[in-house]
């Protein structure tokens, strides 16, 4: 009698549908971006834009860790959902990245601001972008960094105060300058979290 064939344990985990719950809020942001542009001479319909996108961040997050935990406890498997190889993982941070550049891009040209204003608020995307793509086209620097693509409590707090700080700009406080500065101090914190964290992982 032939024993029953083993699991191939080499293949690689299936991954969560592209259209799943989770990755559909977050492909959400994609159209908020383009819609950002069409709303943006009006700032509290740019403000609205702006707090949908981050309702999403908020949900998306929240249904893949729920559908995880539910998954988990009935003994099914993941599907890499909330996991550092899974679909979301990189999804996420780069609709992020999408939204915030399309966003600013739409606030430079309809507000004009000074020209130090944008470089500030995006201090995150200014650092990360060469980094990640001198991770991914010098040879061999994968093998010995590990990234974690997710966003941290830290990345997460950097977009917060980037709309916060566009918010008070276009309104016209008084104060923006100061939540420019705020922001482009959390980005670059955001930032050196986020290699802290690769040269982490890399060690464990």
């Amino acid at each position: 009698m032939q024993p029953p064939p083993q699991a191939d344990t080499s293949a690689p985990a299936q991954q969560e549908p592209l259209l799943s719950l989770p990755n559909l809020l977050t492909l959400v942001r994609v159209p908020l971006a383009a819609v950002a542009w069409l709303v943006a001479p009006w700032p509290w319909a740019l403000i609205g834009v702006m707090f949908a996108a981050g309702l999403s961040d908020v949900l998306d997050g929240w249904f893949a860790r729920r559908m995880r935990a539910r998954r988990l406890a009935h003994g099914l498997p993941t599907r890499s959902l909330g996991e550092k190889g899974g679909r979301g993982a990189w999804l996420d941070p780069v609709v992020d990245k999408l939204f915030v550049v399309s966003t600013l891009a739409a606030v430079l040209v309809f507000y004009a601001p000074p020209w130090w204003w944008l470089p500030l608020i995006a201090m995150r995307e200014c650092i990360q972008l060469p980094l990640v793509a001198v991770y991914k086209l010098v040879p061999g620097l994968a093998r010995q960094l590990r990234f974690d693509f997710r966003a941290g409590m830290a990345g997460k707090l950097a977009t917060v105060s980037q709309f916060v700080a566009v918010c008070v700009f276009i309104l016209g406080g008084a104060h923006w300058i100061a939540f420019a500065l705020l922001a482009g101090a959390i980005g670059l914190f955001a930032a050196l979290d986020y290699v802290l964290r690769a040269f982490a992982q890399s060690r464990d």
